[in-house]
């Protein structure tokens, strides 16, 4: 808004695909709006944020003093297209956008089929057709993908045609791993699986020897996700832990036992170069292609966590000892 004039910015976009595109918070913000035809002074600041992309977007005005209204014509516009099939639209036009974010994290190169499978696990009857006009019609802040070549390339992968070689080269005929609702879920909320076991282990082990509150381990947390599905070596991934940040290591046997936690972490990440399988799942994979019995998916059995002996060879694939690679202090 232009305070001098106290006009409303022009809109290009509808006043229907305005209001389905917007996020959850920001939706649960304009129906707060809608119950109080006065207005409301807002005090928090991430409700102020929210005031302002709704602004933005023409729906509401941010008046001085911190006061947000809706006007007149954006609620008679609302009564008019107010229906179940509005809302139905902007639930699916969210999920989409959790589908795309959880295809970030999971995939890099991902096929229409692949889309259609994480769309389907809340609305199973969608048809390509409308899936497609959902992608197409996301807002740039969710674009993490471009149209290539017949698939859905993650933006910077088209680079040197990367997104060739690890189609072709790295992944191969490797099925997609299809994610429960759950997961997509917690992908869009905390951009990795926290939940898992090995992930609220390392969680843990922040907090409780860097003297950090939850909120940020788990941003912690995230950035040693994305340290994996970036292949960097342990040692390095381990280093950029306390690289730039008021951390470091208090010894060195809480670096040891950071690493030790840090492998099985990464172990069950869901790694793009996979195609969202983590590490033990790609063993069954790999020994049923090789003509393996008895291998099983991590989600149909129980499989061993095997701790490093310093004396085994690196994960990391250098060749080395554990001990006189990632595993020296």
């Amino acid at each position: 808004m232009d305070e001098k004039t106290n006009t409303m910015p022009e809109q290009t976009l509808s006043f229907e695909d305005r209001l389905t595109a917007l996020g959850e918070s920001e939706m649960a913000m304009f129906r707060f709006l809608l119950d109080r035809p006065a207005g409301v002074i807002l005090t928090v600041e991430t409700d102020k944020i929210l005031a302002q992309l709704l602004e933005r977007e023409g729906l509401v005005l941010c008046e001085p003093g911190d006061k947000v209204i809706i006007p007149e014509e954006v609620r008679a516009a609302y009564e008019e297209v107010r229906s179940d099939e509005l809302i139905l639209k902007w639930r699916k036009r969210n999920w989409m956008y959790k589908c795309i974010e959880a295809g970030k994290y999971l995939y890099g190169v991902m096929s229409y089929d692949a889309l259609r499978d994480l769309f389907a696990l809340r609305y199973p009857n969608a048809d390509m057709t409308e899936i497609m006009d959902l992608f197409d019609t996301t807002p740039l802040y969710y674009q993490w993908f471009t149209e290539r070549d017949g698939r859905l390339v993650l933006n910077g992968f088209e680079k040197d045609d990367y997104y060739k070689f690890l189609e072709q080269q790295v992944q191969g005929d490797l099925t997609y791993y299809v994610p429960t609702i759950e997961e997509v879920e917690e992908l869009y909320e905390q951009g990795s699986l926290i939940s898992l076991d090995s992930h609220q282990k390392l969680k843990e082990f922040i907090e409780n020897n860097f003297g950090c509150d939850s909120d940020t381990a788990s941003l912690k947390l995230h950035d040693l996700y994305e340290t994996v599905n970036n292949h960097m070596r342990i040692n390095d991934a381990v280093d950029s832990f306390v690289t730039g940040s008021e951390f470091e290591f208090p010894s060195d046997e809480i670096r040891f036992k950071f690493t030790e936690l840090y492998i099985e972490m990464s172990r069950d990440c869901r790694v793009r170069d996979n195609r969202g399988h983590d590490y033990y799942e790609m063993v069954a994979i790999m020994s049923l292609k090789n003509g393996g019995a008895g291998a099983a998916k991590k989600n149909n059995a129980q499989v061993k966590r095997v701790k490093i002996g310093r004396n085994d060879p690196c994960p990391c694939g250098s060749g080395k000892k554990y001990k006189n690679c990632c595993g020296r202090s």
